[in-house]
This record gives C-alpha cells, structure tokens and sequence, in this order.
C-alpha cells in the first residue's frame, strides 16, 4: 500500500481550494450552485452531488485511495460552524 503524498489536512484542504479555484470555479458556479463537489487533491477529480455524503461515497467507489476536499459550490465551505461563549451551555461536554 503506498502511501499519500498528502499527509496534513491542512494542505489537502489547502490544494483542493487552488484546484478549484483555477480549474473548475467558474463554469460550476454557474451549471452547479448549492451543489457539493469532492475533489480528489491527488488527480484533480471531481465528483458532484446534491448532498456531501452522496458526493463522498461517490468519490471514494471512484478511488478508494484519493484524498478528497469537499467543497458546497458558490458557499466558503461546505458546512457551516457555530459555537457559543455562553457558559450555561454545558451540556455539550456531558
């Protein structure tokens, strides 16, 4: 089994943002809004669906040994993330 040439997730994610923004940006913005896209940072690859796991598994039955950025076109990044500084909020950490 090789190995990845990609081991960090911070430069997987970092290369499939410079892949899709100088390849493929433009012409999915405009046939694919809202939609998830999964690139595989190894070959350039990408696979398109209406929800991310549908995009993931797609990618992965493609290539079991890719590495994939997920990304939600025409968004700044597939999932969006909150949190709270509120401490009446433990029940998270229970």
């Amino acid at each position: 089994m090789s190995l990845s040439p990609i081991s960090n997730p911070k430069a997987a994610a970092e290369l499939g943002e410079k892949i899709y923004r100088e390849r493929y940006k433009d012409a999915f913005e405009q046939e694919h809004a809202g939609k998830f896209v999964a690139i595989n940072v190894l070959n350039e690859d990408t696979y398109i669906s209406d929800t991310p796991e549908a995009a993931l598994d797609t990618a992965y039955a493609a290539n079991p040994a890719g590495v994939f950025h997920l990304i939600q076109v025409g968004h700044a990044g597939a999932f969006r993330v909150s949190y709270t500084q509120s401490s009446s909020v433990d029940w998270l950490f229970r």
